[in-house]
């Protein structure tokens, strides 16, 4: 708290920037700004009916195991409980890409691809368009995807299809329709 009113006393000489890194208490690293790592849960109803291994209170386990174990830091979970991965408009994903939106998040890890989505093109658009742009990781864990390494990434695009196809399997099997 003493080092944040002497960095606070130091700001009203600096610029409206060095004031706005100094305001996120507890994120400061060498001067600048340490980035959200966010683990993010998704589990639809329909999920819910595979059994325990893709439950939310596993996946943040699982998740926050591979981060401590990579070494990451400033964790922050992201999840949507009950939200199909046929479309976005789930409340946390909208929040995290917010924050990606503003710089704020560095790394985003999920369980497997199909956590992130169901929709081959849109997970695609963000996986592919929208992180790099943000200057965003992604990391699917058992998916073996992570953009800092190309070569993991070559079957992504595959999984995002074997993805959508499930959920319009799915729906036939449920109500005999596309």
């Amino acid at each position: 708290m003493i080092l944040s009113r002497s960095f606070g006393r130091l700001a009203e000489y600096y610029s409206e920037d060095w004031r706005n890194i100094v305001s996120d208490v507890g994120k400061i690293s060498v001067g600048r700004l340490v980035k959200i790592t966010a683990l993010y849960c998704r589990l639809s109803r329909d999920d819910d009916q595979q059994g325990d291994s893709n439950s939310i209170v596993n996946q943040k386990a699982f998740l926050a195991k591979y981060a401590k174990e990579q070494g990451f830091r400033n964790i922050e979970y992201f999840v949507d409980d009950g939200y199909s991965g046929a479309n976005f408009q789930r409340p946390d994903w909208q929040r995290m890409m917010a924050l990606v939106d503003e710089g704020k998040i560095g790394i985003v890890i999920a369980k497997d691809m199909s956590r992130i989505g169901r929709n081959y093109l849109e997970v695609g658009m963000y996986t592919e368009i929208t992180f790099p742009q943000n200057n965003v990781r992604f990391i699917a864990v058992n998916s073996g995807v992570d953009s800092a390494n190309q070569s993991d990434n070559e079957f992504a695009p595959f999984l995002n299809i074997i993805n959508e196809f499930y959920v319009k399997d799915g729906s036939k099997k449920r109500y005999g329709h596309p």
